[in-house]
């Protein structure tokens, strides 16, 4: 299991640089990374998978203007004589400790997934080849996707006028129908199995913080998977290190109410949902049409009430960071213009509740513990249906509770030695 402390700390002392010790990190980086690649051999296969046309690799660009290097993944660039252009989609590895296995599992799933949508009306790019760091037989040396090249750029819903924006909801909702016509009998992630498309563990979470975990055939099986990863992390001093109590009361909270995050399911119909669904994984040209949907890496195949339910795209990300329980205006519009297109079952998901939308969020890292309790209380509202009263009293009730779960023992240790360094520091 991945160390995410480690990761969380990695990303605090990067964010502590000064702008050019950072710039040639990046740059030392990149060059590293592409020191390992055999650029002969993408552009070799890149010709023979595009009917022998020939193409050349070109770096790019990952910094300034124009960049298209994300926090996951290095893009470089196969260009054909006759004008097309592929991505290549390289991981980063130098800038975080995610074990190479789970590295390679997330390319190989993302390709899988790729391949799954190819015949779809999703607009998803096209996946020509993959390879994997940890195979012998990838003569490029790196892991890597090569996938088409989707025209537009990345929708920002705080750049776009309130009609702009409707019109992206109103084409999401024919996105999430068409996704709604391929239901799958297992929960996990997408991967190729004898050059089949199968349904395998789930590649961790879009924060990178547990470990590949599944399949499972029911929703009950997969919530509880998750909340008792946490638990664990949490426990062992991994997750929110800085807030124990109220992450692990956070998370103990749901497990003893799990049936309210399992009640609306679709039981044996699970369907597939991007996950990292923020808004700029959707690319769009100046009309503000959607042209692609990129950066499938962390997709899985999950209950409806997560597939189809108040998800990144349509929240307001200060009240999810806050006890304000309330589905949005985006949320609304989404489910309206499903119910517009006959879709009542999935605009019944896209209007309700926002418990899974705040279970697959957690807590944020590097909370104060005022913030951290905010969220706490927030996901106590959201399942209680009500206010609470006295949060304080709650929490100690919790405790007397939690005495019977094996790992209360790492969360009072965790609690000790934050109340030893408080009264050093005092």
């Amino acid at each position: 299991m991945q160390d995410a402390s480690m990761f969380n700390a990695l990303v605090k002392a990067v964010s502590q640089l000064d702008d050019d010790t950072w710039e040639k990190s990046i740059n030392d980086e990149v060059s590293e990374l592409l020191s390992h690649v055999n650029s002969h051999e993408l552009v070799r296969l890149g010709t023979q998978l595009n009917n022998g046309i020939q193409s050349r690799f070109q770096p790019g660009k990952h910094l300034g203007d124009g960049a298209i290097m994300g926090c996951a993944n290095y893009h470089g660039w196969l260009i054909f004589d006759n004008g097309d252009q592929w991505i290549v989609r390289i991981p980063r590895t130098g800038f975080s400790d995610v074990p190479p296995e789970l590295v390679d599992y997330l390319v190989a799933s993302e390709y899988a997934t790729l391949k799954v949508l190819e015949p779809t009306k999703v607009p998803a790019p096209k996946a020509f080849a993959y390879g994997l760091a940890s195979d012998l037989s990838n003569r490029v040396g790196v892991s890597y996707i090569m996938m088409q090249a989707l025209p537009g750029k990345p929708f920002y819903a705080s750049e776009a006028s309130p009609d702009q924006r409707q019109s992206v909801i109103q084409q999401v909702a024919d996105i999430l129908v068409e996704i709604s016509r391929y239901p799958l009998p297992l929960l996990g992630s997408l991967v190729m199995e004898d050059d089949q498309v199968g349904v395998s563990a789930v590649a961790s979470n879009r924060f990178v913080a547990l470990s590949t975990y599944g399949p499972f055939k029911t929703t009950l099986d997969y919530v509880t998977n998750i909340i008792d990863q946490y638990m664990h992390l949490i426990a062992d001093g991994q997750l929110h290190h800085e807030h124990p109590l109220e992450a692990f009361l956070f998370y103990h909270f749901l497990r003893q109410n799990i049936d309210t995050l399992v009640a609306s399911d679709i039981p044996g119909q699970y369907f597939l949902k991007h996950v990292d669904d923020k808004g700029d994984h959707l690319l769009v040209d100046k009309d503000f049409n959607i042209t692609g949907i990129i950066d499938w890496q962390f997709a899985r195949i999950v209950p409806a009430t997560e597939a189809f339910g108040p998800s990144y795209f349509t929240a307001d990300l200060m009240a999810l960071y806050s006890s304000d329980t309330n589905v949005t205006d985006d949320d609304r519009l989404l489910a309206k213009a499903l119910r517009c297109r006959g879709s009542d079952v999935l605009a019944s998901f896209a209007e309700g509740n926002e418990r899974m939308r705040r279970f697959h969020n957690g807590l944020a890292s590097s909370l104060t513990r005022d913030e951290a309790r905010d969220m706490l209380r927030g996901m106590l509202v959201c399942v209680r249906g009500k206010e609470l009263d006295d949060l304080d009293a709650w929490i100690t009730t919790q405790c007397t509770e939690c005495q019977k779960d094996r790992r209360w023992e790492g969360i009072q240790a965790l609690i000790m030695e934050q109340n030893q360094k408080h009264q050093k520091r005092n």
